[in-house]
C-alpha cells in the first residue's frame, strides 16, 4: 500500500497488513505524524485494456446462457443421424422389392435363367410324391447271411399323372454319418420267401426287371400308389438309422 505525507509529499510502501485507514503513522523525512488516509481503489488498464499495476481490480464475468438449440446440439445431431439411416435403410428395402418384384428386369432375368427354372421343375416333381408306410428291417438271407431292406409306397399327390419315380436310401451311424447308400426305381414289390432265398444277384436282377417296372412305375394316377424295395446286401454292424427320399419323377405323357 503506498502512502504520502501530507507535509513533505513524501510517498511510503506500507504492507498491507500494516495499513488501517485512520491510525496515526510517523513521517520518516520530516517526523510529521498523520492519520493514514483512506484509499481509494483504481483500475489501471493498459493500451489494449488490460489491467495492470499493484491496484487490479478483477470480477468473476457472470455466466453465459446458451440457447436451448446449443445445449441440445449433440442430441439433435444423433437423432437426425439415426433419421436418415432409417429412411435410407426404408429406401433400400424398397428399391429391393421393386427389382424383385414380378415383371421387373431382375426378376426377369432371373426367371429366363434356365438353371432356375430346371431347378424349380424339379423341385415341384420331387415334390408332388409322398413317401408312406415306410419301413426298415433286417432279413436272414440263406445265400448273403443278413442283409437290409427298406420298403414302402410312393404316392402321387398331385393332380397330374407320373412316372418312373426313384427313391434313394442311406444308412447312418448315430452320428448321422452315411454308411451305405442306394438308388432304386419303384414298382417292383420283393416277397419275404425272395429276400430269403435269393442271392445278390439274383435280387438285383429282380429289382430291374423292366416288365414290373414299366407296369407298375407308369402312368401314376393322382392319389396312386406304387411299391417300392432297397436292397442292402451288406449291414454295416454301425447302422443306427436311415433316410430314404425321392430324387427323381417325371410327368407322364398325356394320352
Amino acid at each position: 500500500m503506498i502512502i504520502a505525507c501530507p507535509r513533505c509529499e513524501t510517498n511510503f510502501s506500507l504492507p498491507d497488513e500494516f495499513y488501517k485507514p485512520g491510525k496515526k503513522a510517523r513521517c520518516s523525512q520530516c517526523g510529521n505524524i498523520f492519520p493514514m488516509p483512506v484509499q481509494e481503489t483504481q483500475v489501471v488498464t493498459d493500451d489494449f485494456g488490460q489491467a495492470s499495476g499493484d491496484a487490479v481490480v478483477s470480477e468473476t464475468a457472470p455466466p453465459v446462457s446458451l440457447p436451448i438449440w446449443k445445449k441440445h446440439l449433440s442430441a439433435l445431431i444423433a437423432a437426425t443421424t439415426i433419421g436418415l439411416l432409417c429412411v435410407l435403410g426404408y429406401g433400400g428395402v424398397l428399391i429391393y422389392r421393386s427389382l424383385t418384384a414380378p415383371g421387373s428386369a431382375t426378376a426377369t432375368k432371373n426367371s429366363d435363367d434356365p438353371r432356375l427354372e430346371k431347378q424349380a421343375e424339379y423341385e415341384r416333381l420331387i415334390g408332388s410324391i409322398s413317401l408312406d408306410e415306410v419301413r426298415q428291417f433286417v432279413v436272414n438271407n440263406v445265400n448273403i447271411g443278413r442283409i437290409a431292406v427298406i420298403q414302402g409306397v410312393a404316392v402321387n399327390i398331385s393332380k397330374t399323372p407320373k412316372e418312373y419315380i426313384v427313391v434313394e436310401a442311406k444308412l447312418m451311424d448315430a452320428d448321422k454319418r452315411i454308411l451305405a447308400q442306394v438308388k432304386q426305381l419303384c414298382g417292383v414289390p420283393l416277397t419275404l420267401f425272395q429276400l430269403q432265398s435269393l442271392s445278390a444277384g439274383e435280387l438285383k436282377e429282380t429289382l430291374n426287371n423292366r416288365i414290373s417296372i414299366l407296369t407298375n412305375n407308369t402312368n401314376i394316377p393322382s392319389g396312386g400308389k406304387v411299391n417300392f424295395a432297397i436292397v442292402f446286401t451288406k449291414v454295416p454292424e454301425n447302422m443306427r438309422t436311415f433316410e430314404v427320399r425321392v430324387i427323381d419323377v417325371r410327368e407322364a405323357p398325356a394320352r
